[in-house]
């Protein structure tokens, strides 16, 4: 079967004999870049979609995102209060054998075959709660299959979404890693526009009017992201702290490893820097990454205003954000490369924008940037 080897764990697992799909859409984050991907693989076989949590958005916006698949009929659903489970119920009821349950992320992949079933599979919106292909018994004729809410095509290189087919000479392939990169930041600016926008003024607010500070977070190459940020900050005035896991300074393991990523008091100790008038902004691409989304949290709680930089609206980043700055540059794939292009730009955007508003130009940015040394000690004395 075409195509169906692309829906992956980290490699390929053997997925034989698969009847038929539904394809999972989230409503309030349906990223249709990626969608059309998963619609390519399981294109040879009957299947249907679903756009579910159509609780999240309102009547019209769901509708709006349903008119982007006439074709396809979808279905609009909310596994939360029941909306279009008996249609999905009948749908499903036409088919027979192994039905692989498709999509997303946090779209409700585990919750429709519990709702389909009666189990109690794990659900979370945590990115990677469903982790392998599991099969669940719905009917004497149909077995449901969960799946792993990302797509990986190992014909590409370190499954980056970078498609070098077709390029022969190394010259051709470092054009298409730009080309690949520069696309991905193409396809985040309108999405990404007004809600910088919004920010620009939050930030305004707080610093100019409140006397508050911007306090950023982030974690591997996120880190390096809210590093930059940080630092084009301090070059225009702005005033700005920021924390990160980041080891790399040493050694890049922290990339690999996620270091301190799941450690609650480096949350903690980041939101101790966050008063109430201040800014918190936090980055993640995935969303998921628990001290940078628990210092959103904590920040929030406190009073901050929280501004989170991602690939991923629905989870719990988003969930702590005021303003959610969506990228939307990986149709594909786990790694973090044209994210992190992108979530470059929009801070670039972000603080040079705030500069420019706040009146710094190049000759107050200069003195923001000259050295300015104290007194200090002779060497050797303690």
């Amino acid at each position: 079967m075409s195509g169906i080897s692309r829906i992956t764990k980290k490699l390929v697992p053997s997925l034989q004999h698969i009847d038929g799909a539904i394809i999972m859409v989230n409503a309030s984050d349906p990223q249709l870049s990626t969608i059309t991907l998963f619609e390519s693989a399981v294109s040879d076989i009957g299947n249907f979609m679903v756009i579910n949590k159509c609780d999240k958005v309102n009547e019209d916006e769901a509708q709006i995102l349903a008119n982007k698949f006439t074709a396809r009929e979808p279905i609009l659903s909310s596994l939360k209060t029941g909306r279009g489970l008996e249609e999905i119920k009948t749908r499903l009821n036409l088919m027979s054998g192994k039905i692989l349950v498709a999509g997303i992320f946090n779209s409700g992949k585990t919750s429709l075959i519990n709702a389909l079933t009666g189990e109690c599979n794990p659900v979370d919106n945590l990115p990677g709660t469903t982790l392998e292909f599991s099969e669940h018994r719905y009917s004497d004729k149909i077995t449901l299959v969960d799946s792993i809410g990302q797509i990986i095509d190992i014909s590409k290189p370190l499954m980056v979404s970078i498609d070098l087919t077709g390029c022969k000479t190394t010259g051709e392939k470092i054009f298409g890693c730009l080309y690949e990169d520069l696309s991905g930041l193409a396809a985040s600016i309108s999405g990404a526009v007004p809600d910088i926008e919004k920010a620009v003024e939050v930030i305004r607010n707080r610093v100019d009017l409140a006397g508050g500070k911007v306090v950023i977070c982030g974690a591997g190459a996120s880190a390096l992201v809210a590093m930059e940020m940080a630092g084009q900050a301090q070059e225009t005035g702005l005033p700005v702290m920021v924390f990160t896991n980041n080891f790399s300074m040493a050694q890049p393991i922290s990339f690999a490893k996620g270091f301190g990523e799941d450690e609650m008091e480096l949350a903690r100790y980041c939101a101790r820097a966050v008063n109430p008038n201040d800014v918190a902004i936090a980055v993640s691409a995935s969303g998921g990454t628990g001290f940078v989304f628990t210092f959103l949290e904590i920040a929030q709680k406190i009073g901050a205003a929280t501004i989170a930089i991602t690939e991923n609206r629905d989870t719990p980043l988003g969930e702590a954000a005021d303003i959610v700055i969506k990228s939307d540059a990986k149709p594909e794939g786990p790694s973090s490369s044209k994210v992190q292009i992108a979530h470059l730009a929009i801070g670039h955007a972000l603080i040079l924008t705030l500069a420019d508003i706040r009146g710094v130009d190049a000759e107050k940015s200069i003195n923001f940037m000259l050295s300015s040394r104290i007194r200090n000690k002779r060497m050797g004395i303690k």
